[in-house]
């Protein structure tokens, strides 16, 4: 409160017009009683100088001496100075001193003012008395009497006195009567202010955040109604603010956990909000960019231009980003201005369209790759078709050459339809898949015999490598939780593989082992290798490291993708490691089928 200048000034507003009302009353009344008690001396001086005037009455001038006698004794009890003169202002008598020691008072201006109005007042120093004196002087009404003029006369020692001890009352009075005004003007300052005061730090309470709070004003007056309507306000608007923290936390929940990044700005092109994912498609911290521009924190010429072109018109805009700033990434672009006038700003979606793209590439190579796979056999078999009708059919050694052709053609052809139907059939899940127990060691040994006279054929050794006991016993213990026919198609791929791409005198190694939960089964070959750039797409439909060798060595270019397709859809993974020229090594893993 003593800090409060509300407080000050209500405090020295009313103390002032309540000091300036009693002064001024004081004021007014001071002058107004001394004036009536000057009135009140003078009238009792008249009265005195008119009583002894009739006292006297028509005193004969051979009694003059008598006379004096007389006005001493009346002085003496009245204790007032009387001074009788003729017309002609000379001294008969006085209560003072002896009139033959006195000068005419002719000079003197009450007499003036007696013989002009009937009486008259003056004030002045007496050289006689040595002190200040009031004189008011009576003409007589009776005329031929031979005091003419009677004066009567107070020291004004006794009227200062008298007025000092009126003022002395009155500013007494006044002084009183000003302190119970402060205190009343405290009491008033301190009656409004307080509330205020307390409405003053609820306000600034709640601009601090800290909504809900109240203030306790004992008023029944328009400072109370104001209290009540100020908690009511403030019960609303910390109920208004709960529902809109509780409605951003969930806005800002929904647009973190959106795969797409968004990024909301401002007219100035600042960034008000950023999502994770528009930080990490765009490759900045969300928190460190809030207030910056956007062109600082994503340079990218593209973007500017379509955030520039939403801000500018109502129309959404539409962009597409691939190169610097986006991390190698593809990213689709949606920017639309917020509603309202003038410009509010605009909302910025970004879409991560890199595996859209990247398989739209797969699908057009894929294309591409069946249409080439599809030509070479059919132009094969069109040309010896053309040859035999050519007449190369009535040549029974030719012909039947050709003929051999037109059937490996279309034994390719078959292959080629077989696998595509196949990985159609996986990728779709319509292949249906038996779970069961199958134990490795058998269906490795009747898979390597089975490719064992090709083996041969190339002096290849193609040798099972069973787990140590320390790995977790013989191979016959290891039992996957698997599909056996599916199984057996992954392995003959892998083998299949090994033996095409390992020169003659090559070794290649079938191992398998397993831990706790999965079985691991391993195809390690010795041949040319795959360069390590073509690893992380060797298992993509028709893609060939070495793409003229490939064909040269037959297949459909689909094998490991149908190994990679089986091995997903049985729970497992496969990965490749290879050094070119040393070899490759395929690495499966699978289920292991739970202990009985």
């Amino acid at each position: 409160m003593w800090r409060s200048r509300m407080f000050w000034r209500l405090f020295i507003a009313f103390s002032g017009l309540l000091l300036c009302a009693i002064g001024l009353l004081g004021a007014v009344l001071h002058v107004r009683v001394e004036r009536q008690f000057r009135n009140q001396i003078e009238d009792e001086l008249h009265s005195k100088a008119t009583l002894i005037i009739t006292l006297i009455g028509e005193w004969p001038a051979e009694r003059l001496p008598a006379l004096q006698q007389r006005i001493a004794s009346l002085g003496k009890q009245i204790p007032t100075r009387i001074t009788l003169t003729d017309a002609r202002f000379k001294i008969l008598a006085d209560s003072v001193d002896l009139p033959e020691q006195m000068q005419n008072h002719a000079d003197r201006p009450e007499f003036h003012a007696a013989a002009d109005r009937g009486s008259g007042t003056s004030e002045r120093y007496s050289q006689e008395d040595g002190k200040w004196m009031k004189y008011h002087a009576v003409h007589a009404t009776e005329p031929g009497q031979e005091v003419q003029y009677v004066r009567t006369a107070l020291p004004l020692d006794e009227v200062n006195k008298e007025l000092a001890a009126l003022r002395q009352l009155v500013w007494s009075a006044a002084a009183i009567t000003s302190a119970a005004a402060m205190a009343l003007a405290f009491w008033l300052a301190r009656r409004v202010s307080l509330p205020l005061q307390e409405l003053k730090l609820g306000a600034e309470r709640i601009a601090a955040a800290q909504y809900g709070q109240k203030v306790y004003v004992d008023s029944h007056d328009e400072v109370g109604a104001l209290a009540a309507a100020f908690n009511r306000m403030s019960e609303r608007l910390a109920s208004q603010f709960v529902q809109l923290e509780e409605d951003r936390y969930q806005l800002r929940t929904i647009l973190s956990g959106m795969v797409e990044g968004v990024v909301a700005l401002d007219a100035e092109e600042r960034i008000l909000f950023a999502n994770d994912r528009a930080a990490q498609l765009l490759g900045f911290q969300a928190q460190a960019a809030v207030g910056r521009k956007v062109w600082e924190v994503a340079r990218n010429r593209t973007l500017q231009d379509v955030v520039r072109k939403a801000l500018l018109g109502p129309e959404p805009c539409q962009g597409e980003l691939n190169g610097e700033g986006t991390l190698g990434r593809s990213l689709a672009m949606h920017a639309a201005r917020l509603p309202g006038f003038p410009t509010r700003g605009a909302v910025l979606v970004l879409h991560d369209i890199t595996e859209l793209r990247r398989l739209e590439r797969v699908r057009q190579e894929f294309v591409g790759n069946v249409s080439h796979e599809l030509k070479t056999p059919l132009s094969v078999i069109k040309a010896c078709v053309e040859t035999l009708l050519d007449g190369a059919i009535e040549d029974p050694v030719h012909g039947a050459r050709f003929l051999e052709q037109i059937r490996d053609q279309a034994d390719r052809l078959h292959a080629l339809i077989l696998d595509l139907i196949s990985l159609a059939r996986i990728e779709s899940g319509v292949e249906a898949f038996e779970f069961k127990e199958v134990a490795l060691e058998p269906l490795i040994a009747s898979c390597l015999e089975r490719h064992r006279a090709r083996a041969e054929g190339k002096n290849q050794l193609l040798q099972p490598v069973a787990p140590p006991i320390s790995g977790g016993g013989t191979g016959a213990a290891i039992v996957a939780w698997v599909d056996e026919e599916a199984i057996s198609q992954i392995l003959d791929n892998l083998i299949d593989n090994a033996l095409k791409y390992t020169p003659a005198d090559g070794r290649i190694w079938v191992r398998w082992r397993a831990d706790k939960d999965q079985v691991y089964l391993e195809v390690e070959d010795t041949g040319i290798g795959i360069p390590e750039g073509d690893l992380p797409r060797i298992f993509e439909r028709f893609y060939r490291a070495d793409k003229a060798r490939s064909r040269e060595l037959g297949g459909t270019g689909l094998g490991l993708s149908i190994v990679k397709h089986l091995v997903q859809a049985m729970h497992g993974g496969v990965q490749a490691t290879s050094k070119l020229g040393q070899g490759t090594r395929f690495t499966v893993r699978l289920p292991r089928a739970p202990a009985g």
